[in-house]
């Protein structure tokens, strides 16, 4: 019981997202109170917009620094090919959505794993993942279901059976991960059940805001911008805002291409389908830099 004396002497410090995942959840559920889709459509845009997108942000500075991009045509040549693994998983989606959705759901569980990889080990944060990503869908299926179908995919009945499974066994990874390593902090712990008490009450839009927009994102910001050397808020929102504005520019563009599709689904297709493109830049990006981070 050593660990739980140490985390509680450790409690002088405590990162923002620690003490803002909670007020996210509280949030979320005074929206999924709210009557009708469109209270909880609008948040999720706002917040995505607003506390989600920034996080990957940063990723220009980071290559910058991990990738000594220190002339013109590399950083132009990081952007285009960041771009272009963007472009690439949209024309995924648009060929064969059911298989791009399934994908997107793996690859987000090992992306969102990495918050505690450090302290649990790859195959800890691997169940992590799993057990965020498998409780709405598990608790949720008949609600999860049209909200696949809005991002084009048809055939999500394998994707829904699964989910139970894969929350099973990501349940049971997270709970050896924790009984074996040292390192676990306190929130390895709290996280996941306050994720179990928030997947049960909320509607899945709502639990994916308070996951992704007041745990995920805060996380991995300050973490980023710590490494960065970047001091406080405004020197932040400095970094973030040139590609956040950009970011923006592009959804806004692609809306145009959409305007046969109900106003929900290019919601959903804008903010979900754009999260899968600019992942998997971003994990291979940070997969690069967290060795270096280390050292």
């Amino acid at each position: 019981m050593n660990w739980i004396v140490e985390a509680i002497m450790d409690s002088s410090y405590r990162p923002p997202a620690y003490w803002l995942f909670p007020i996210g959840l509280l949030l979320s559920l005074g929206i999924s109170l709210l009557p009708g889709q469109w209270p909880l459509y609008a948040v999720l845009a706002i917040s995505t917009a607003v506390l989600g997108l920034p996080h990957g942000s940063l990723d220009t500075a980071v290559a910058k620094r991990y990738l000594h991009l220190n002339s013109l045509p590399r950083l132009v040549a990081f952007l285009a090919g960041y771009m272009a693994l963007s472009a690439g998983v949209i024309a995924i989606w648009l060929q064969v959505p059911n298989i791009a959705l399934a994908g997107f759901l793996l690859y987000s569980a090992v992306h969102f794993g990495d918050d505690v990889a450090h302290r649990l080990g790859r195959i800890g944060g691997i169940g992590y993942g799993l057990w965020i990503l498998g409780l709405p869908v598990t608790l949720h299926p008949g609600t999860v279901e049209p909200l696949f179908a809005m991002l084009g995919a048809d055939q999500t009945g394998l994707i829904i059976s699964a989910a139970p499974w894969g929350l099973a066994l990501g349940g049971v990874i997270l709970l050896s991960a924790l009984a074996l390593h040292a390192d676990r902090a306190l929130s390895d712990w709290r996280d996941p059940l306050l994720l179990a008490l928030g997947a049960a009450l909320l509607h899945p839009l709502a639990y994916f805001i308070a996951y992704w927009c007041f745990l995920h994102s805060p996380r991995h910001l300050e973490l980023a911008a710590r490494d960065l050397n970047l001091q406080g808020w405004r020197e932040r929102l400095r970094a973030v805002a040139p590609t956040t504005l950009a970011t923006y520019a592009l959804a806004a563009a692609a809306i145009p291409f959409l305007m046969g599709v109900p106003s929900d689904a290019i919601l959903m297709q804008v903010i979900f389908i754009g999260l899968a493109a600019l992942t998997v830049p971003h994990m291979i990006l940070e997969f690069i830099a967290s060795p270096n981070r280390a050292e």
